[in-house]
This record gives structure tokens, sequence and C-alpha cells, in this order.
């Protein structure tokens, strides 16, 4: 039948009656209704309880104290957001630590056992390679006298005593490259290296030491101060500690490349992006803070440096055929608004030496002075040093004594010095010599060198009219002594406290009178000088030194110096106000303020020139960067980036440019992209100077980490430690009293020409409330009483004397016999 507009739509209704039609009823209609709302429902609540728990888990993410650390397990690892935390937090981070922090373990050696031909083998190639290097030095030409690079090479001071040694690293390093190859090593991955193998035995190995079970006073070297470990811990000429194993881009010695195994971009140009010029100052510190840090620096660290034929400087800027294996040049670039006028491509940089460790394995760098604080930078750090500094009379030192009666230090008539010049020599003055071969430097830390020894003789003169039964010996070991201790406290009661802090310093058992009582000597404690602490993390007073130095303390005067101009020149030490004015300088100047930025002086004009201020007729060479010989230093040093130091001291990770955002300001972070292809290129150096300082300190976390847990080292790991309560080392508790009065400013006062007034604490700016100038006799003066000596010194005649020895051997004999009798 065909359909019609009146044809129903749905099918008609079958005959019977309505409860039986065969469709749905309306309660299964409400049913499924009921149901479908239902599941509606439970749709809708999953849905907000989920959405409920992603917003508490974000929450919790952004608002954590400690970012979290992914499960090292897992195959994914999903990085949450990570907030940058406060100076507290960070604060709180670094003293959650137990110190001494530990050291990376040390790398079993990575290769198959080779066999004694094969070990006698390399030692022969070692030996031949060093022959073919000395033979090579005799032919090559050595860098103009007193050109910027020659200053550089002789301020490092490296001893003959340390280029022996080096030698022998330099076997070894060699040595070990042969067995490598040999035994086909190749890098298994960024951080890895050779690590440490077999014993090597070559023919000068290191003496030993028998140590006295009881000690009064230091070994010059600094041996056996730790018994168990009487010839390598603290003591001078060994290898650095080292806290990270180094990165070395063959994994044996060649210096650090990039993570990806491509060129780090150079030093220069690290510089000139993130190390940029700045001229702000912090007016709350002086530039005496940058000075003690350096004196200091230098009597705990010295490395030593690869040298030519007779310790000549080497010059690494030349033809590739006649360039020294140990050459680490830094590359300019074109546009270079030091160097592109001069034509340069190079800057002059040579690898620190090689240090022997007894061991195939990675190479190591060599410290040259004791790890202690204990005056080695006044004294040398070898019993011959000492003796050639002594007067061998009344416990003093050697002086130069001037026509005004005056005290300068002995003088270096040495025209090769990288100091002396003809033109201050034909006018009686002279650069000197001290304790430690860097004394030249600059003005401040020669004067620092001159007030510390002229401190020696005053308290071996004072000793001696105390004690005129004294010995020479027993009179300088004691004044060596006390000097050793005030330089202790200086550090620990002035510098560290500003440089970390008083918080970090306090908690950390930084500060004088800090022991929670018993002796604070622990034995098991290894005080050696950390590698990364010596040519990184304690270079960060660089920073600190304004590019103008004041000269007089009328602030509304203009008598200023260019920084350059202080730099190996001593001379006005021999004008009448010489001394005090060097002393003043430092003292009034402010300190550059804390930061990655660099003034001028240092990154364009290091030893440039002539102290006579004449164009240097030698050399047409323009003046270093030391930021850049400090990023090179620590490449050479194979040492890690910058985010590995990080993760050492469990600060929050520095890996990516984003986790990295979270501890630069966003200039810092950009200048470090713009020259770096990835962040965990990034140098050490470079990453902690860019840290914005912890509130109330100097440095930044990583900085803080590093330092403080090696000054902590040097305090607690010290068996001669100034506070310490047992050993025949200690002071007595009247002694203990007059070190804890010593000030820097106290020292100024007695030893300088005419000084009268100082501020009580000199690394801190004048302030007329809480660091008031106050004239020299309103600081305490030193009682040298408690060291009176309770001895009675009686004379015997010659003839009474001899009858005793009479008696002594009659008896003697008579007790022979008896026991003889008794026997029989």
């Amino acid at each position: 039948m065909a359909s019609t507009e009146r044809t129903p739509l749905t099918a008609q209704r079958p005959a019977g009656p309505a409860y039986v039609f065969p469709g749905v009823s309306p309660r299964s209609r409400r049913r499924q209704i009921r149901q479908f709302q239902c599941c509606m429902c439970f749709l809708f609540s999953l849905i907000v309880v989920l959405a409920i728990i992603l917003a508490v888990i974000y929450t919790a993410s952004e608002q954590e104290e400690l970012p979290k650390v992914n499960d090292p397990g897992s195959q994914i690892a999903v990085k949450l957001p990570v907030v940058p935390l406060n100076d507290s937090q960070l604060t709180e981070l670094l003293l959650s630590e137990d110190y001494p922090l530990e050291d990376e373990p040390i790398t079993n050696w990575g290769l198959p056992n080779p066999l004694m031909t094969l070990l006698v083998e390399s030692e022969r190639y070692g030996r031949k390679m060093l022959g073919d290097r000395e033979l090579m030095e005799e032919n090559i030409n050595s860098v103009p006298v007193n050109s910027p690079s020659y200053r550089h090479q002789r301020a490092i001071g490296t001893s003959a005593e340390a280029r022996k040694f080096a030698k022998r690293g330099y076997v070894e390093s060699q040595a070990t490259h042969y067995l490598a190859k040999k035994l086909n090593y190749t890098k298994k991955n960024e951080r890895s290296n050779v690590g440490e193998g077999p014993e090597i035995i070559l023919l000068d190995t290191n003496p030993s030491v028998n140590c006295k079970k009881f000690t009064r006073y230091r070994a010059a070297n600094g041996t056996c101060n730790n018994r168990k470990h009487a010839m390598t811990w603290g003591t001078a000429m060994q290898p650095f500690r080292r806290i990270l194993q180094p990165d070395y881009a063959d994994g044996v010695s060649a210096p650090r490349e990039s993570h990806s195994n491509r060129s780090l971009p150079s030093a220069r140009q690290v510089s000139l992006e993130v190390h940029r010029p700045s001229y702000s100052t912090d007016p709350n510190f002086t530039v005496m803070l940058a000075v003690w840090g350096q004196f200091l620096d230098h009597d705990i660290t010295a490395t030593a440096l690869t040298q030519g034929a007779d310790g000549a400087p080497i010059d690494c800027c030349v033809e590739k055929e006649h360039l020294h294996p140990e050459c680490f040049p830094v590359p300019l670039g074109t546009g270079d608004p030091q160097y592109d006028n001069n034509n340069m491509t190079c800057m002059n940089f040579v690898r620190s030496a090689a240090a022997p460790t007894g061991k195939y394995g990675p190479r190591q760098q060599l410290n040259q002075v004791t790890s202690f604080i204990d005056g080695s930078v006044i004294y040398g750090s070898n019993e011959e040093r000492q003796r050639a500094l002594r007067e061998m009379n009344g416990g003093l030192l050697r002086m130069f004594v001037t026509p005004d009666n005056r005290t300068l230090l002995p003088i270096s008539t040495d025209p090769n010095d990288g100091c002396n010049e003809v033109e201050m020599n034909a006018q009686g003055k002279y650069c000197f010599e001290a304790g430690d071969a860097r004394a030249n430097e600059n003005l401040h830390l020669t004067s620092m060198h001159l007030l510390l020894a002229r401190h020696h003789n005053y308290l071996a003169s004072n000793l001696n009219a105390l004690n005129p039964h004294w010995t020479d010996e027993k009179l300088f070991q004691e004044a060596r002594k006390i000097l050793g201790a005030q330089m202790q406290h200086i550090t620990y009661n002035e510098f560290l406290p500003i440089i970390l802090g008083n918080e970090i310093a306090k908690a950390r058992g930084l500060s004088p009178k800090s022991s929670k009582g018993g002796d604070l000597y622990q034995e098991h404690i290894n005080p050696s000088i950390a590698n990364g602490f010596a040519a990184s993390a304690f270079r960060f007073a660089h920073t600190l030194l304004p590019g103008l130095m004041r000269a007089s303390r009328n602030d509304t005067s203009e008598d200023y110096i260019l920084l350059h101009k202080i730099l190996f020149n001593p001379y006005s030490l021999w004008n009448d106000e010489g001394v005090d004015a060097a002393l003043k300088s430092a003292a009034d100047t402010p300190m550059a303020k804390s930061d990655q930025f660099f003034s001028s002086e240092l990154t364009q004009k290091l030893f440039e020139g002539s102290v006579s201020l004449k164009p240097p007729k030698r050399c047409c060479e323009p003046g270093l960067d030391l930021v850049s010989l400090n990023i090179q230093r620590g490449r050479d040093h194979g040492l890690p980036a910058y985010h590995e130091w990080r993760k050492h001291c469990k600060l929050p990770d520095a890996d990516t440019w984003d986790t990295m955002s979270n501890a630069f300001s966003d200039m810092s972070l950009q200048s470090m992209k713009n020259v770096y292809n990835d962040p965990k290129d990034v140098d050490f150096y470079c990453g902690a100077l860019s840290e914005p300082p912890l509130e109330g300190a100097v440095v930044g976390p990583s900085l803080a980490c590093i330092v403080s847990d090696q000054f902590w080292r040097i305090k607690y790991g010290d068996s001669h430690w100034y506070e310490r309560t047992e050993g025949p080392q200690r002071f007595t508790e009247d002694q203990l009293k007059q070190i804890y009065k010593t000030t820097l400013a106290r020292l100024m006062c007695t030893n300088s020409d005419h000084l009268e007034d100082v501020q009580v604490f000199v690394m801190r700016k004048s302030n007329t409330f809480s660091n008031p100038i106050v004239q020299c006799s309103e600081l305490e003066e030193f009682d040298f009483s408690p060291w009176k000596s309770t001895k009675t010194i009686v004379k015997v005649s010659t003839a009474h004397l001899s009858s005793k020895i009479r008696i002594i051997h009659k008896n003697i004999t008579l007790q022979e016999n008896t026991t003889m009798k008794t026997l029989i």
C-alpha cells in the first residue's frame, strides 16, 4: 500500500489491551533516566575530585621549601617547577649538612692491570718525554723581561724545589698517557677519568720522616702536624686535595672541554660578556678586606707553574713548531676592545705544573706551601728558606735599616725578579725579599709583609727582654708561634664573619671560642687545601678590588692612584710616610661591590708597563686580563663545571637554563646564554661569582659552601691550632687571653712608622657609632707577662761540675760491680 500525507509516522498499535503494548513502560523510562543522571553525577564528581587533587599537587610543588629530587631509578624523570629559595632558606640548606663535606671518592683504575714490562716501558717513555721537553726549552726564547707575561709568571713564584717535584709529576703524567693509549682507554662519559692506578716507582722518591711524639713548635714545611699522615696532610710540596674528581677532556690531563665534546668559549670571551667592567662600591667594607684575603691566600696556597730552563718564563704565543707542550694560551677574537689594535690573537698562559702522586692516574697540581695558617708567608715553607730570613740572633728576622733608622724587608738586587726597575735602583730603591716570592706583587701586599715581619721582631724583642736567658732558637719559635696564632685569630674574628656572614661563621664553629667543650683538634680531618678552593673559589676577592685607590684619608681629596700603578711598585715604602700611607689607603678605600663585574684595571691593564710610568722599551704587549687567567686556570686544572659544585653542596640544581634562572639575575643569565652553548658548560668561577651574595655575607651560596668547608678543615684539622686545650702546643689560659685581644688595627698601630689613629676594625668602613676612628693609644696593648719563664737557671762552676761527674761515675761503677756479684 502506497504512503500518503495521512499515513501515520509511527507503527500502528496492535490490537489488544494497552498493558501488553510492546514499547517502553513509563516506570522503565524513569529508571533509565535516573541511571543516566547518576552516571553523569559520578563523572562530574570524579572530574571535580581529580581537579582538586591536581590543584593540591601543583600548589604543593609551588610552595615547598626545597625542590624535589627526581628518582634516579625511574625511567622518565619528570621535573616539577622549582621556586627560587630566599637567603634564609639557602643559609638553612647550607647549615643542614654536616662538616666536613665528604669529598667525591677517588675513581679506581679503569683499565686492566698492566704487565710489568708495560709499566717499565711507560715509565721509560715518561722520562724520554721530559728529556725532549728540556732539550726544547734550551732552544726557545723566553718572554721579554718586565713584560706583563713575564711579570705574571714571576708573580706566581715557582721555587727551585717545586721545579724538581714538577719534573716527576710530568714524567708520571706522560707515563699515564702512554699506558692509557696502550690499553685502549677511552673516556666513558663527561665526568669520568682514567682513575688511580698502579704505583709508579721513580728513583727520586719522597724521603720519610720520624715524628716526635710531643712537638711544641711547627715544622717549617708542615710535616708531622698529623702523625698518621705526617708527610702528606697539609704539608708543603704535595698535590692539592680534590673535592670533585677532575674533568679532563681525555680523562688524563687535557684541559676541560664542553660536555658535548666541543670547545668551550674562549675565557676572554666569557670575561668580556659576563664579567664586564663595573665601578660600584660597597660602603660597608674597605680594601683591607681584600688585602688580608690575598695575604692569607698566599699563606695557604701557592700553585706551582710550569717553567722553562732554569726557571725562565715560557712564551705560548709563538709559532706552532716552537710551542711548549705545557702551553694553553687564551684565544683572542676579532673586535676585542683591548687587544685588537695590537694585532694579538693570543693571551699568554702556561699550565700549572703537574704534581707527583706516586701512582698512575689523572693529572694533579702542586701546592708549594703548607695548608695551615702558620705564617709561612712570612717565614717560608722549608727550613732552608726560614734560616736564610733569620738574623740568627735574639730570635729576629733580617731587616734592612734605612738611613733614617726605619726597618724594611731585606732587599732584592735581582734585576730579573720581575719587579726591580733600573731607574728606581739608580735612586737606591729596590724591591724586597720575604718568606713568599709573591711579596712584591702589589704595594698593599708588600706593606702587609713588612707589617708582619716587623711584628715578629717586636714579639721576639719583648720576649727577649722578659726572658734574657732564652736562646735565639727559643725566642724565634715562640715569636713565630704567637704570630701564627694572631693570624688565625684575625682571620676567624675579623675576616670570615664578613665573607661568610655572622650566622654561617658562628653556626659552623668558625668564630673564636666556638668549641663545645673539649679539645678542638680532630685527627681524622684532612686540612689540605682543595684544588677548587685554590684555583677558583678563593679567587673571589679579585672582584672586590676597585679601579681607584684613595691615597688620602680626607674624603674631599682627589688624591687617588690607579690600581695597576701599584702592581710591582713597592718603591713608595722607601719614603718616610710610605708605609703609613699604604696602610691608610687600604683601610680608607671603599671595597668594590661583590658581584661578577670587574674593574678594567684588572681585565685590561694587569701587570702593564713599568713603574717608571714610561712606555716599556722591550715590549709592546698590553696588560693581561685577570678574569681570563682565572677561568683558564680552572680549565687547566680540570675543575668540573659550575652545576657540579652546586650538586656537591646540596644546593638546588643549576644544570638547565630554567633551573639556572633561579640562581642568577635575568641580566647575568642572559649574558651566560650569549656565550655558553649549554648550561652544563658554565665555568665554576663564572657561575659562583654571578650568584647574588647571601644576606650579611660577601659571597653567594656556592662560594660560602666551599670556603666555609675549607676553613673548617684548616681549624679542626690543625694539631697546632691556637685554641687547643691539650698537647704541648697549647697556650696557657692567660696567654690565650692576650691572643684574643689581637686586632689588625692594633698590629698596624704597633708596627707602622707614624700612624696615630685608625678605626677599630680596619676591614670595615669607619663609622662614628659602630666602628669609630680611635687613637692608637686607646687600643689594648699586648701583655707579655704570661710568657715570663718560671724556670731558674743555676750556674755551676766547672770544678764543681767535674767533681759531680766523678762521683756519679764512681757510683755507677760500684752499682755495676754489685750487680755482677749478685748474678754470679
